[in-house]
């Protein structure tokens, strides 16, 4: 290399090593600009925050965010989502630690309005329950008549010859002949002849021949005959060889069982006639609703056939067992039907409206001081007698036990059904500490009596008058969990594994989902629940829309009693989710509205199915209807694989396809159960 190179070489090198100084200096002096500069503006938010600390009387370190269901996540920004259930989050309490306090929680004023818990008082009241039940009207059993024929005979001529024709009392029904009935005739005749001519004989002939006509008298009262007719033969001026059957009541003929020239023997049924005047409505009533109805309680009930008229009867007999296979016992209600509106057979929705105790529903005084016959209640009158059905006598209503005195039943401690958490087998309640500095709630264990509307009777637990939370309850519970205090789903506290420090979550989602076990016997408590979602399905598939609001019913009756203890975590969040989706107090006057209701809960349904399974020993089929809801499509679960549309009932019953299916699993499956 020459000289000259080296040179140049030299010369880059110094002018290089000049301007990495240069740098290095410039460098230096910005990064002390920038320092200087965060060190004057600090103050000013210290001394903005030093003076909110101050007048707000609140903690001056930040506030972090949980999720009432997952209480794993720590986030700072409140706006934030739960990266699990998407949920909305609340602020992480602030707590008072102390003796005494373990089933406490103390908030701040700003944690208590993020929380946004509202409290009512507890109050003594008689809540109105109402009890929404289904059936059908009857005859009225004790106001029908079955005549059959006494004798051996042939119909010669009938009078009444269809079915529905109305006929009273005395009305002539049939005429019969009878070999058997004129020899008895002819029998009464001359024991009647016997008895004139023995004036002379002795005193043993006249007695015989006393009793031979007693004895013939009492053989056509058993043909039936009645003491005129008998009186008209023995005097010689009835004379004709048919005997003419009368109507024992007056009513309407609803079966007949003979025609002209029949020949019918002893025992034969020959017509029925029911009196209509009164009716029964036969209802049917499940286990939980029995305790809300008793003898004598006023029901009102409505008929398709006469949208918009209100009728009314009492509760005239509760079964007294339950039906095995479905669970419920018969309630019957006595209707008066003098007006003829209502017809046997007709479909009724009925509501009773009982005041409640914390026993049960309040024994109505309606009865007080009216006699009841013991044998057929549905027989009331004002002043003593005789049952007009069995002639036994009448006894006081009292007796019977079917009056009460309001007035001598306590009012009930009453809580609004909002402020309850349950956890299956525990209920429980969060009462604001009172005369407390800050907001400060306890946890206590309640016994509940029965639910009535939106309200629940408390046997033991709260005291009149202190306050309850009724919204927010959750969030509480939820911050008792994070803080390993005893809570719901955690009765003896106990810290569980809740992340680190810092608020970061100690595992990914994906692990926190395997790590959540499925309970065995809650996707066993749900197989009546699917029961009945199925039940509904049938039904709009049928276009019933009676089936339908019954097995609806018969569904949020099941989700008031379902036990879900051994939730939690995403589980227990989907299940609360689809439970509050489920549960409807809306009443379905068209079958349209059920079906749009019932797209929600086919959703529902599906996704407690995906996530916990089902135990039947059947499988079922997810099918969808690409035309329902103007061309949306809806899918729902069916049995079977032939497409039965509730989305259109008979008018495109068989519109739609299946697109999975859905088989059972058994018990070592629950746990991950997932369908492909």
């Amino acid at each position: 290399m020459s000289t000259y190179n080296f040179k140049l070489i030299g010369i880059a090198q110094r002018i290089w090593s000049h301007i990495s100084a240069a740098v290095a200096i410039l460098l230096v002096i910005g990064a002390l600009l920038v320092g200087y500069s965060i060190g004057k503006s600090s103050p000013t938010p210290q001394s903005e925050s030093a003076h909110t600390d101050h007048a707000s009387n609140e903690p001056a370190h930040p506030i972090e965010y949980t999720c009432s269901m997952h209480p794993t996540v720590r986030l700072s920004d409140p706006n934030a989502k739960c990266p699990i259930c998407f949920m909305e989050l609340i602020p992480i309490a602030d707590t008072t630690t102390g003796e005494g306090m373990e089933n406490m929680l103390t908030l701040s004023e700003s944690a208590k309005a993020m929380s946004r818990i509202e409290t009512a008082k507890v109050v003594r009241h008689f809540p109105t329950a109402q009890v929404r039940l289904f059936g059908k009207l009857a005859y009225d059993q004790t106001s029908v008549s079955r005549i059959s024929a006494y004798f051996p005979g042939r119909i010669d001529r009938l009078f009444v010859n269809y079915i529905g024709v109305t006929v009273q009392e005395g009305d002539h029904l049939a005429e019969i002949y009878s070999p058997d009935l004129i020899a008895a005739f002819e029998e009464l005749k001359q024991a009647n002849k016997t008895v004139r001519s023995s004036q002379s004989a002795s005193d043993f002939l006249r007695e015989t021949a006393r009793q031979t006509l007693a004895a013939a008298r009492d053989k056509l009262r058993l043909f039936g005959l009645t003491s005129d007719q008998i009186e008209n033969i023995e005097s010689g001026t009835f004379d004709a060889n048919q005997l003419t059957i009368y109507a024992p009541i007056g009513g309407v003929v609803t079966k007949l069982a003979v025609r002209e020239g029949d020949y019918i023997k002893t025992g034969d049924p020959i017509a029925t006639v029911a009196n209509l005047s009164r009716l029964w409505l036969d209802l049917e009533a499940y286990e939980s609703q029995l305790p809300m109805l008793n003898w004598g309680l006023p029901v009102t009930f409505t008929v398709e056939a006469r949208p918009g008229e209100l009728f009314q009867g009492q509760v005239s007999f509760i079964e007294p067992f339950i039906d095995p296979k479905t669970r419920t016992a018969a309630v019957r209600v006595a209707v008066d039907n003098t007006d003829g509106r209502l017809k046997p057979g007709m479909f009724a929705t009925a509501i009773a409206r009982p005041k409640i105790t914390e026993n049960g529903a309040i024994v109505s005084d309606e009865l007080a001081g009216r006699w009841i016959s013991p044998m057929h209640p549905t027989i009331v009158k004002d002043q003593p007698g005789s049952c007009d059905i069995c002639g036994m006598d009448l006894v006081r209503a009292e007796s019977l036990g079917v009056v009460g005195d309001p007035s001598a039943v306590e009012q009930p401690l009453v809580i609004p059904r909002t402020a309850v958490l349950f956890t299956g087998t525990r209920s429980v309640v969060y009462v604001q500490v009172p005369n407390a500095d800050k907001p400060t709630y306890e946890g206590r264990t309640v016994e509940l009596g029965p639910r009535a509307g939106e309200f629940y009777t408390v046997h033991s637990g709260l005291n009149e008058g202190e306050d309850i939370v009724v919204h927010g309850a959750f969030r509480i519970d939820s911050a008792m969990q994070i803080l390993a205090k005893p809570s719901m789903m955690m009765p003896d506290g106990g810290r569980s594994n809740t992340g680190d420090q810092h608020g970061n979550m100690t595992a990914p989602m994906s692990q926190m989902k395997e790590s959540l076990p499925i309970s065995d016997s809650f996707t066993q408590e749900l197989s009546p629940l699917y029961t009945a979602y199925l039940d509904a399905q049938e039904a709009l598939a049928d276009d019933n829309l009676e089936g339908f609001v019954k097995a609806t019913t018969h569904l949020n009756h099941l989700l008031m009693s379902l036990n879900e203890a051994g939730l939690v975590g995403e589980p227990f969040a989907n299940w609360r989710r689809a439970k509050s989706a489920l549960q409807s107090d809306t009443v379905f006057d068209n079958i349209d509205d059920a079906r749009i209701y019932f797209g929600d809960m086919s959703k529902s349904i599906m996704s407690l199915e995906q996530q916990f399974g089902h135990l039947a020993d059947e499988t079922w089929h997810v099918a969808f209807c690409p035309m329902a809801f103007n061309f949306e499509g809806a899918k729902w679960i069916q049995r079977g694989t032939e497409i039965n549309n509730p989305y259109f009932g008979d008018q495109m019953l068989r519109c739609g396809d299946i697109q999975s299916t859905l088989s059972p699993v058994s018990n070592d499956q629950h746990e991950g159960h997932t369908h492909e």
